[in-house]
């Protein structure tokens, strides 16, 4: 791939990604340390959506992704709320090299898609601690499964500028097998829980949330964007005039327990790839 996947779309990814719902990220420090931990791992951090709300829980948090701009800005959020108990890194999270037994929880947050898993499933039953957990997320809105009226206007105003396949950054999306395989695999038994939350989207947060996509960014869009913004504003207020598009979210964890070696791990429901 000729450049990150995520150039350009920093700024919107911080803005307009539906957040986590907290009772997810409160059932990870619980099934992890119960009420505070030692230290936790986020690979593929973003612009902090999981390691700054968890910092609160972890004497120490690890963070890294490959986007460079996406780091300096999670780091300025940091700043803004006072925290300074993370660790932000640029680079693979393959890259990263960590004690083995060193961590309580180590979690993606819509990102293991992007990563070599098997390695990275492999390297985080041994960083982590006997009782520590891995934990997969996901979810939100994706709009390629076209589950609200919404999402199929977006979908055929993508189709009509970038073709009928869907983008990765500057190349074709293409992901296979399921998270679950290759955690399992690797030696833990999997556990999958779901939740959901409602929201209402308006025309300005629908258009930031996909230019904060791998394939509806600004870098990806070229010099077609304005004229890519002008169509599904109109196709939007075709369906709804005042703008508004209520939506439930449904958002998935997948979490691991290292089970003993030689043991029978088993897989629970599975999303392979996220919203991109």
């Amino acid at each position: 791939m000729n450049r990150p996947i995520f150039t350009s779309t920093a700024e919107y990814y911080a803005q307009f990604r539906p957040a986590y719902p907290a009772a997810m990220l409160d059932d990870l420090v619980r099934l992890s340390v119960g009420t505070h931990g030692r230290h936790v791992v986020d690979l593929g951090c973003g612009t902090g959506e999981v390691a700054l709300p968890l910092s609160r829980a972890f004497d120490t948090v690890t963070a890294i992704d490959a986007d460079p701009a996406m780091v300096a800005l999670a780091r300025r959020k940091a700043d803004r709320q006072a925290i300074g108990n993370v660790t932000w890194l640029v680079g693979p999270a393959e890259t990263l090299e960590l004690a083995d037994g060193s961590a309580d929880l180590v979690v993606a947050g819509s990102s293991f898609h992007w990563m070599d898993r098997r390695l990275l499933s492999a390297r985080a039953r041994d960083w982590l601690t006997g009782t520590g957990v891995v934990a997969v997320l996901g979810g939100g809105s994706d709009v390629w499964d076209v589950r609200t009226e919404w999402h199929a206007v977006a979908v055929r105003t993508i189709q009509r500028y970038l073709g009928q396949e869907r983008r990765a950054g500057n190349q074709a999306f293409g992901v296979t097998g399921r998270h679950g395989d290759f955690l399992t695999e690797a030696g833990f038994s999997l556990r999958t829980r779901q939740y959901e939350t409602e929201t209402v989207w308006t025309t300005d947060r629908i258009v930031g949330y996909l230019y904060s996509t791998s394939f509806a960014s600004p870098a990806v869009l070229g010099d077609q964007r304005d004229a890519f913004e002008r169509d599904l504003r109109q196709g939007l207020h075709e369906l709804s005039p005042g703008g508004t598009f209520p939506e439930v979210l449904s958002f998935y964890s997948i979490v691991g327990r290292r089970e003993p070696d030689g043991a029978h791990a088993s897989a629970g429901a599975d999303n392979p790839a996220d919203a991109g």
